[in-house]
């Protein structure tokens, strides 16, 4: 069931993650809201804010989070997402402040992806949506990087909706592994 606001959400069976790709002129910020149980993504909740001051955007995703069971919230920290990033992230601890590169953009398409071809994610049925996802092209630049992106649309927008899902339904890794490794040692004698 698709809801319309955060305090419409029913009492989850899963866990609830969430994506928030922040927008303000050019861009609309979109927030993506699923509940994963046993690997499966079903959405409960999309939202855009088109042309919404950031305090507002801010106050919304604070009442999500005071009033859902929030287990992550992955919110956009590039650019004019920077602030709300930290804000957010200062005050609850499940905020993860994300930067948008060419690397971490490969990985969220590619973890949507998967999801795709294992039919492990519900989505609405939105022709924009579809758009939205058909939208993102894998590029090699010239230097041999991978870059996906999508071109800004005539009705605004740059595949905002897409990240958002993609930012909320990301494979979870662990920290990154340490480059320092430590030895024990056992002195005798």
């Amino acid at each position: 069931m698709l809801c319309d606001d955060a305090t419409d959400l029913p009492l989850p069976d899963g866990r609830i993650v969430a994506g928030f790709d922040v927008g303000r002129t050019r861009d609309r910020s979109e927030l993506a809201v699923f509940e994963e149980k046993d690997g499966r993504f079903v959405c409960r909740l999309l939202r855009r804010y088109e042309q919404v001051p950031f305090s507002e955007q801010e106050a919304d995703l604070r009442r999500l989070l005071d009033t859902v069971p929030v287990s992550r919230l992955s919110v956009d920290k590039s650019g004019i997402g920077m602030n709300l990033a930290e804000n957010l992230a200062r005050d609850y601890p499940q905020v993860v402040a994300e930067a948008f590169s060419n690397e971490s953009k490969e990985r969220w398409a590619t973890d949507f992806k998967i999801l795709l071809q294992r039919k492990d994610i519900v989505l609405p049925r939105d022709r924009e949506l579809v758009g939205q996802v058909h939208s993102i092209k894998r590029r090699v630049l010239p230097s041999g990087k991978v870059s996906f992106d999508a071109e800004r649309s005539a009705r605004g927008g740059h595949a905002d909706r897409f990240w958002a899902i993609a930012l909320a339904c990301q494979k979870e890794r662990g920290p990154a592994p340490s480059r320092t490794t430590e030895i024990g040692v056992r002195v005798i004698g």
